[in-house]
């Protein structure tokens, strides 16, 4: 999946995974660099793979889903995460409405791709992290509302399917409504931080020194 630039009236703005990023657990994040760093692997090098693992799979079901021709790569990893994943689809009836789809909001200027949306209102996220974090209620729900801003559609549930990298490690989470609500309130709050961190560290850069008390 190459890189997408969402823009808004012709500007620019952040994606969800982008907002998300600013304000990620910083603990665990140094922990998960402090075990690399003693297990002589980098945490940039790890990082990267993870994203590439991510993106690779995501290519795949999204060919799959569609009934696209698909190669599968060398990595036994990504092979690992796509082949629950086809065990899982398999079992499934859902009606697709549509497979990654861009969106962008307009009122609250972000933007994001969609995994998948089934049965009309169903919305689904695909994820090969290690467990279920908090964000990715948060994430859901961010795209819950875009979508219904831009297409008016009436998102009533929220599907995370997370395909593990090692054997058998693969979870279903369904959400509410209620759930997908409460992610988007806590969205909000982070898009509107996203914002005022850029205004704070314009005034801090600008602010004149002065010697005198």
């Amino acid at each position: 999946m190459s890189h997408i630039d969402y823009k808004v009236d012709g500007k620019k703005v952040p994606s969800v995974t982008t907002i998300l990023g600013r304000y990620k657990n910083a603990t665990g994040l140094l922990i998960w660099s402090n075990k690399l760093g003693l297990e002589g692997k980098s945490y940039h090098s790890e990082l990267n793979k993870a994203g590439d693992i991510g993106t690779d799979f995501h290519e795949l079901a999204e060919k799959h889903i569609t009934n696209e021709y698909y190669e599968l790569p060398d990595d036994p990893v990504v092979q690992e995460c796509f082949n629950k994943f086809k065990d899982w689809w398999t079992e499934q009836e859902y009606e697709v409405t549509f497979t990654e789809k861009s969106f962008c909001c307009r009122k609250y200027k972000y933007g994001g791709t969609a995994d998948l949306l089934v049965n009309g209102d169903t919305l689904v996220d695909f994820k090969t992290s290690k467990q279920v974090y908090d964000d990715h209620l948060v994430q859901l729900g961010a795209y819950k509302y875009m979508i219904e801003e831009q297409d008016g559609i009436q998102i009533n549930k929220g599907i995370l399917a997370r395909f593990g990298k090692e054997t058998d490690d693969f979870e279903i989470r369904n959400f509410t409504k209620s759930d997908l609500n409460k992610g988007w309130k806590y969205f909000k709050l982070l898009r509107e931080a996203f914002d005022l961190d850029k205004e704070v560290s314009k005034l801090t850069r600008k602010a004149k020194k002065n010697d005198n008390i």
